[in-house]
């Protein structure tokens, strides 16, 4: 069974697999596809020359547990690679696939220096109060609160995660929260974006009254240059790039996703009105300004708020 052409999305993972200081890369090629159940991909770790290191199976068994794949029954493809419990060890985190409200299950993957080895699938739930525990679960309560998406690093070292909570009728909220690792479990440390409810795309965040809308956002090089290209040197002029590129599809970064906000020249000229705050002060901005992050904004009314989530 051949491989044919890498895909774009999920995001290329970043993550040093050897503690050499140098990341290497996790992509995801097209394995073959079932006519019944859907497509199936093979995961590649390899170094920046192209070496690889690991490869997973190109198994056409969903079953298998290192099967990756889009499914007429959901996806599981990977969402993040590192440290996630500050043991010292490399994880690699995959949802399993999910076609109701229910808790988000992961699969987790241990590297042991030569692979990726399956450890478990569970549920990671918790509350909604700052301090909250948030622990892995095989029988999770169908009403809560529990972990949706692992987004990305956060500034004081843990980890950004999407968070769904359920009262088990008809009320689906989601936001944004930073989780620090704790003794094999995890403690909320606060909330980005406070949970409201879900567009009904269940993609970008808003409230039906007009309230937050949050995106994730690569600040490419293209997005540090304007049309002319003459830099960019504040940040809401990269942010503002940033969704015109987007917005007019001049660049192909498959980590950035749509908002409903600032999809024409006018309303993104309204952006350098807005009040601007970046999470993690001069060291965040500075990054932003001179490198090419991945990025979580968070529109509230008149202002923007900026966190750096990728390390």
């Amino acid at each position: 069974m051949g491989i044919s052409q890498e895909i774009q999305d999920p995001q290329r993972l970043l993550v040093d697999l050897d503690d050499d200081a140098i990341r290497e890369e996790i992509v995801m090629r097209r394995a073959g596809k079932d006519a019944e159940l859907g497509e199936f991909f093979q995961a590649v770790a390899r170094q920046a020359d192209g070496t690889v290191l690991w490869r997973s199976s190109e198994t056409m068994d969903a079953n298998d547990p290192l099967a990756f794949g889009r499914w007429d029954f959901g996806t599981s493809l990977p969402q993040w690679a590192g440290d996630i419990d500050g043991d010292g060890k490399v994880e690699m985190i995959a949802p399993a696939p999910q076609s109701d409200v229910s808790p988000t299950f992961f699969r987790v993957f241990r590297w042991s220096g030569q692979s990726f080895e399956p450890m478990f699938s569970r549920a990671l739930i918790g509350g909604g109060d700052n301090g909250a525990r948030y622990t892995w679960s095989g029988n999770p309560p169908d009403a809560g609160y529990w972990v949706t998406e692992w987004v990305g690093a956060s500034a004081e070292g843990g980890m950004v995660v999407r968070v769904v909570s359920f009262d088990g009728q008809a009320s689906v909220l989601q936001g944004l929260a930073v989780l620090m690792p704790e003794a094999g479990a995890f403690t909320l440390v606060r909330w980005i974006q406070l949970p409201c409810a879900m567009s009904a795309d269940g993609g970008d965040i808003e409230d039906g009254d007009g309230g937050p809308v949050s995106y994730r956002a690569r600040l490419s090089a293209a997005d540090h240059q304007n049309s002319s290209g003459e830099p960019l040197k504040t940040v809401i002029d990269i942010l503002r790039q940033d969704r015109a590129n987007r917005h007019r599809a001049t660049t192909a970064e498959g980590e950035d996703e749509a908002d409903p906000l600032f999809t024409n020249s006018e309303a993104r000229a309204q952006m350098a009105t807005m009040r601007v705050v970046v999470m993690g002060g001069g060291a965040a901005i500075a990054r932003i300004l001179k490198e090419t992050p991945l990025v979580r904004v968070t529109v509230s009314g008149e202002e923007l708020q900026v966190e750096v989530i990728d390390e």
